[in-house]
């Protein structure tokens, strides 16, 4: 790291704290020089979008000083650290990953991974979350390629993070209010990544889920597929066709629920005369 600051980094995933990717990229922000709070799932939470937990008591597990797992879904891990954990020793940046399979297009709205970094962001945190594609016709020798650039992915990350000290602003801020940042890495040597791109999040899928029943217990079995041809990634668009064609992927996104105010204001009219009886409300907020 060059003429920057260390920083602390809330680190988490949705694979678990033992999963490669997430050792991997603590291993790097270490050696960068950053000061690392973990607080990881105990258990593999891929899919969990934002779900929290509720319902029950959460077991927290210390491993090291600033190293702990938690008995949650990743958003639990994010809010048990800004809420308690870290309430004294707020973090300067949270990361979300490296997740085992890549987080794009329409992906991102159940993606734990994706989840935790937005849960972080509507708490006032910047964040960023980061993802390393797989080959699908690796899929039965449990994807080695995928494995081979967690170091690589790791390493960008950690430049990203030095970018966006070297540029803010006189606010001070690493990102944007409400921005957060969705890093894909794809599962390529360096050699073969052709560059790096900011596309937009696409409305198709690389990977969609998928359900069949067992014949014998009559239950319905969930399982990962592939959502796209990886021979013919000019059908796709956006961040799915740039990570499919070898490109390394950094979108931005902000999450919000209000649509364009145009849109907004065209469904309104077609709803005005829905007055049940009521008195119409001319109340600006």
């Amino acid at each position: 790291m060059k003429n920057t600051e260390p920083l602390h980094i809330l680190l988490t995933n949705d694979d678990g704290y033992r999963a490669p990717g997430i050792r991997a990229l603590h291993r790097a922000l270490k050696q960068t020089g950053h000061r690392v709070s973990m607080v990881a799932p105990s258990t593999e939470q891929s899919a969990t979008g934002m779900g929290v937990t509720s319902r029950r008591n959460l077991a927290l597990e210390q491993l090291e000083t600033d190293d702990w797992h938690l008995d949650g879904q990743p958003v639990d891990t994010i809010l048990v650290a800004l809420l308690h954990l870290l309430e004294d020793d707020p973090p300067d940046l949270v990361l979300s990953g490296i997740n085992f399979g890549p987080n794009l297009g329409t992906a991102l709205h159940m993606s734990g991974t994706i989840g935790a970094a937005v849960m972080a962001t509507l708490n006032g945190y910047p964040s960023i979350a980061v993802s390393a594609g797989v080959q699908f016709d690796e899929i039965d020798t449990r994807f080695p390629s995928t494995h081979e650039v967690f170091a690589a992915a790791a390493e960008f990350t950690c430049s990203v993070i030095d970018s966006l000290q070297v540029s803010k602003g006189k606010n001070g801020r690493l990102l944007p209010k409400e921005v957060l940042l969705n890093i894909n890495y794809p599962a390529l040597p360096k050699h073969r990544i052709k560059g790096i791109l900011h596309p937009r999040v696409s409305t198709g899928n690389m990977i969609r889920l998928g359900y069949h029943r067992c014949t014998e217990s009559g239950q319905v079995v969930p399982g990962f597929y592939p959502g796209v041809d990886p021979q013919q990634p000019q059908n796709e668009a956006d961040d799915v066709r740039a990570h499919m064609e070898g490109y390394i992927t950094v979108s931005t996104i902000k999450p919000r629920w209000n649509p364009p105010a145009k849109q907004a204001r065209k469904l309104e009219k077609r709803l005005e005369k829905l007055t049940l009886g009521f008195k119409e409300a001319k109340v600006n907020f």
